[in-house]
């Protein structure tokens, strides 16, 4: 796999890693010590760290920790996140450098909250939802990977069939939030375009500008849900 700090293996003469990156490891270990700091049932995390709809005015940085927290008791939330984390996100960390993985990886999760916050009815059961889980993280990241360009080394046809599958899953099984995986995937598929359709001298400059381009229409779609919310609640 080629990356723009070390070339390919072959011509470095280095073994790719077989243990995640820096950024990838730490997001894990954080997001493993959230979990088991949610079996004490006096920290309440669910409720201070999930993002509901109806409290992003009050309570912005749900829109970030949503991430930190998994559905319990069974691990099996937090396992397939961080599965997909491990491969996928180990892979692009490699492949884009620290950084810029770590700016797809926050703005994903933003993307998928907001994702949520806008295909919420105010006032009906999804805007007082509880939302939980990375899947909107790990989704941006996947959306890196269904850019079209050959400066990646991945299997196309198994990343398609990973996204059909899951929004299968998520339409077909009540609880999964297809938003925040459409609104991760969407996120992570922009940044993806800024970061690899451009010339490699250019990349960090049209990335830098992507990145806040998007953060900017998230920003207006959030507005205007809640603009939508109060001219609802005045009638």
């Amino acid at each position: 796999m080629d990356t723009p700090q070390e070339g390919s293996a072959r011509e470095t003469g280095r073994a790719p890693s077989v243990s995640p990156p820096l950024v990838t490891s730490i997001i894990m270990v954080l997001t493993t010590v959230v979990f088991l700091a949610q079996l004490l049932p006096s920290l309440d995390l669910v409720h201070r760290l999930s993002f509901v709809p109806a409290l992003v005015l009050e309570q912005p940085w749900r829109v970030l920790s949503v991430a930190l927290v998994h559905e319990q008791p069974s691990p099996f939330h937090l396992l397939a996140n961080m599965i997909g984390l491990f491969f996928f996100g180990s892979f692009i960390e490699r492949a884009l450098g620290r950084w810029r993985f770590l700016a797809i990886y926050l703005l994903g999760t933003v993307g998928g909250s907001v994702m949520v916050l806008v295909l919420a009815k105010p006032f009906t059961v999804d805007w007082v939802t509880n939302n939980i889980g990375a899947s909107g993280a790990v989704f941006a990241i996947v959306g890196v990977l269904l850019v079209p360009t050959q400066k990646l080394d991945r299997n196309i046809a198994g990343v398609v069939l990973f996204v059909a599958l899951n929004f299968g899953y998520g339409f077909l099984v009540a609880g999964v939030s297809w938003q925040a995986h459409l609104g991760g995937l969407i996120a992570g598929f922009v940044l993806g375009c800024g970061a690899l359709l451009v010339p490699r001298k250019q990349s960090t400059l049209v990335f830098v500008l992507t990145a806040l381009g998007l953060l900017l229409a998230m920003l207006v779609a959030g507005a205007w849900r809640i603009n939508d919310a109060w001219q609802i609640a005045a009638m």
